[in-house]
């Protein structure tokens, strides 16, 4: 936000015609009564320290996760991985298209728990009410620009050429 007052509030900069850009300040909630996990079930409250919210991008807005914070822990370990491990173990080339035509993930994402608002294109951020930490939701092992593509373009090479010997 650039303004002519310090950070947003009411007090004005010490140069006046000149403008700071301030960073955004996010405010974390807590869990609503009855919030559960859509994957384990299990009840998400700041007591069992499960809650956790995610950041979309381009918009910055903060929403609650409909995950405990293990679970969405666990895909950033395991997403990236478990797409590599579904296309080598795939044999309906419908599966295959169907992973290829979207690419390798980048980021951490689940259409049911991890909705993305309208205009938003992923999720950039996790927040761990429990640490009171923002991390980053980009998923281990992910490739990002030339090497995704190099890895993509493989991918879609090797398609290709299975479908060739098949023919």
């Amino acid at each position: 936000m650039c303004s002519d007052h310090l950070l947003g509030y009411n007090i004005p900069l010490p140069y006046p015609g000149k403008t700071i850009m301030a960073a955004p300040h996010p405010v974390h909630g807590k869990p609503s009564e009855g919030l559960q996990c859509m994957a384990t079930l299990d009840a998400i409250t700041e007591a069992a320290g499960n809650y956790c919210e995610y950041q979309t991008a381009p918009s910055g807005k903060w929403q609650p996760a409909l995950f405990a914070a293990e679970v969405v822990q666990r895909l950033l370990a395991t997403q990236f991985h478990t797409y590599m491990q579904k296309l080598q173990e795939a044999y309906c080339k419908v599966e295959i298209r169907r992973l290829l035509a979207k690419g390798p993930p980048v980021w951490l994402e689940d259409k049911y728990a991890l909705p993305l608002p309208e205009g938003d294109t992923h999720v950039c951020r996790v927040w761990y009410a429990k640490y009171g930490e923002e991390k980053s939701a980009k998923l281990h092992g992910a490739l990002e620009g030339g090497e995704r593509q190099a890895l993509w373009h493989d991918l879609q090479q090797l398609l290709e050429e299975t479908e060739e010997e098949m023919e």
